[in-house]
């Protein structure tokens, strides 16, 4: 009983709203109480899962609210609407701008959380989950990293990478970090996704279904290491950042050699696969669950959204309403059925839109599903999870890094990818196909894809692209660095 409720004690501390760097370092007493068996670990660990699931970040502002508003998904026209300012790229208004901090610090509590982990795993070198535990916090380390470098860092391919970026912490600190180069973090990303890559060599996924639990016996303790990996940070999710981490850079041969070295393992265990065209379905297959590598469970999802998104027989106009709905006429038009690549018979643009008739608006239903179905059902467990880290994303990553040398192997991929999606006519490579055009279709089946998941902006960003609305928004620094918030530069100056 004391160890269940000192966990819950350092959950909500860890969990908590502070500023990364105000931190109590009280929360050392915890760690000697909670950090020593492996059961104090997996809830140290859940509290990082629990603190990404936050509305600050992957609960709302990191997937469909905030980061979608930046680019063409929604139309937001009501000045009085919370994502307007956003929507308008002006990030000094008190709301972007309060949400931004947020981000900011949420991101850097996450990594403080996984700083804590590994500074004490090491009691623990016996445990045969020794391994795992220490894998995953170094990889959660590196992932919140990267959403930060690609926030708040430079866009490589304008500015360069030697310029500014951010703090990387990489230990237990509660002073000032300096500011690294875009190239010195992504340094020492790829060191740490080395390490949780050998650390997760025998991560039970990769020879097990995504969603197994692997706990045997009713009368031992339940071992959340082992159950559903695929909402976790397993070894699929470190080598898919090694070549999200190797594309951002700049490296396409790089980022090429780690998708296919994935999609080929893969193809072999089936843990993750690609949907079947006939699978896609409204409700709990929807979002294509079989091909998430990473995702966060959440029990709240379903509530969340119907805050963010308005109920298919809703008729409230969406001039005035609170909630957020697609561009649909232009994205039906302009990239969903482009005379070039485009098809009606698209299954994300026939089971992710709705209007029940004329009468209402059109609504974005893809995170919409019934909830009469309970999270602890295993039939309606994959409509709770929020993907992280698609299979989608790998086999755009390994196109794109063809799309100059191997223009065929490319299309191979990206039709093999659309015909999972319903879209049975495949593109051809003609003389007039050049890297370029062949980027940009491979970049508009990533738009597609990827409406209403916050993918889109860094994106824009990595390729340093006019960003696809009604009126093209031309790149910027301004628009495409989001600022440090402002007790950052205060506290912690970059000089």
């Amino acid at each position: 009983m004391k160890k269940l409720i000192i966990a819950i004690a350092v959950l909500c501390i860890l969990s908590g709203c502070e500023k990364f760097l105000n931190v109590n370092p009280t929360d050392k007493a915890y760690e000697e109480d909670l950090l020593t068996d492996r059961s104090g670990f997996s809830a140290a660990l859940a509290g990082v899962y629990e603190t990404m699931n936050t509305d600050t970040l992957y609960g709302r502002e990191m997937k469909y609210g905030f980061m979608e508003s930046l680019v063409g998904s929604y139309n937001v026209t009501n000045s009085g609407h919370n994502y307007y300012r956003s929507f308008r790229y002006e990030y000094n208004f008190d709301i972007p701008k309060k949400t931004i901090a947020n981000i900011w610090g949420k991101f850097y509590q996450c990594i403080n959380q996984t700083n804590i982990i590994l500074a004490n795993v090491d009691r623990i070198k016996t445990d045969q989950n020794y391994a795992l535990i220490k894998g995953e916090a170094i990889g959660l380390r590196a992932f919140c990293h990267f959403q930060l470098l690609k926030l708040f860092g430079p866009a490589i391919s304008n500015e360069g990478a030697s310029a500014k970026a951010i703090p990387y912490r990489d230990a237990v600190t509660y002073s000032a970090t300096k500011f690294s180069t875009a190239a010195e973090v992504i340094t020492l990303l790829e060191k740490d996704l080395v390490e949780a890559r050998a650390l997760l060599e025998k991560d039970p996924i990769r020879s097990n279904a995504r969603d197994a639990n692997l706990n045997q016996f009713a009368y031992e303790h339940y071992n959340s290491l082992i159950d559903y990996r695929g909402i976790r940070m397993n070894y699929y999710a470190i080598v898919a950042l090694q070549a999200m981490v190797a594309q951002w850079k700049g490296d396409l041969t790089g980022a090429g050699k780690y998708a296919e070295e994935l999609i080929t393992e893969l193809k072999t265990t089936q843990s993750v696969r690609l949907v079947l065209a006939g699978e896609i379905a409204p409700g709990t297959f929807a979002r294509m669950p079989m091909e998430n590598i990473f995702a966060l469970f959440s029990s709240k999802l379903g509530v969340r959204v119907s805050l963010v998104f308005a109920q298919p027989d809703a008729t409230i106009s969406s001039s005035t309403s609170p909630f957020l709905f697609p561009n649909y006429s232009w994205l039906r038009t302009n990239l969903y059925n482009s005379t070039v690549h485009g098809s009606l018979n698209d299954a994300r643009l026939v089971n992710w839109f709705i209007q029940p008739n004329t009468a209402y608006p059109w609504k974005l239903s893809k995170y919409l599903f019934d909830l009469k179905g309970l999270p602890s059902d295993a039939n309606y467990r994959p409509a709770y999870e929020n993907k992280i880290i698609g299979l989608h994303t790998i086999y755009m990553i390994a196109a794109e890094s063809h799309a100059a040398t191997n223009p065929t192997k490319a299309m191979e991929y990206l039709n093999l990818v659309r015909k999972s999606r319903n879209i049975s006519t495949d593109l051809v490579l003609n003389t007039a196909m050049t890297p370029q055009k062949l980027t940009d279709l491979i970049f508009d089946e990533m738009r597609k894809e990827n409406i209403g998941e916050g993918y889109l902006f860094t994106e824009y960003k990595r390729l340093y692209r006019a960003i696809d609305r009604p009126t093209l928004v031309q790149p910027k620094n301004e628009i495409f660095r989001l600022p440090i918030p402002d007790d950052e530069l205060l506290y912690n100056p970059q000089n």
